[in-house]
């Protein structure tokens, strides 16, 4: 398969992917394009492998890891702006916005274990093969992400109790 072949089957999937990995999509298009650049290269090795869509992957957490260390040296906060007026038959799209902000706030590394596990469906060991590191070090970054994640999050109400007894003469 040639690398424009490749371009045309696997982008749109790629960036998706990248979207979920750093939350944001003009973020998301910069890793991918930077990726495709250097994949482009290396591409007669890359497409010999078995799964190459797997090591793009990968090359895009590696990105977006690196390109993070990066920009932190630059940027003085990473602050998230607060969304503007919502529609009010948009509360789904409100969630996720929460949702979004919340995964802004987590540690790149805890950041990507999320979306291997919930956006891609790896497991442990495959996550921790995408990392480098071990299975319970996945778990914890998880964990901890979650914890952070549902902590910043407001719950829904509570419903509230009503008494429906009828009175019997």
């Amino acid at each position: 398969m040639t690398f424009d072949e490749f371009v045309d089957q696997s982008a749109d999937a790629l960036l998706r992917y990248a979207t979920a990995v750093t939350a944001d999509p003009h973020t998301a298009k910069d890793v991918v394009q930077s990726v495709l650049e250097r994949a482009f290269t290396r591409w007669d090795r890359i497409s010999a492998m078995e799964h190459p869509d797997a090591y793009l992957r990968r090359m895009v957490v590696n990105e977006f890891i690196s390109w993070r260390r990066r920009i932190s040296r630059v940027r003085l906060t990473d602050r998230v702006p607060e969304p503007t007026a919502r529609a009010d038959h948009a509360d789904q799209h409100a969630d996720r916005d929460d949702l979004i902000a919340q995964l802004r706030k987590l540690p790149n590394r805890q950041r990507v274990a999320v979306a291997l596990r919930y956006w891609s469906d790896l497991t442990d060991a495959q996550i921790a093969a995408e990392l480098g590191c071990s299975e319970g070090t996945v778990r914890g970054y998880i964990w901890h992400a979650l914890r952070t994640i549902r902590g910043g999050i407001d719950p829904p109400p509570a419903p509230v109790a009503t008494d429906v007894r009828t009175e019997h003469s």
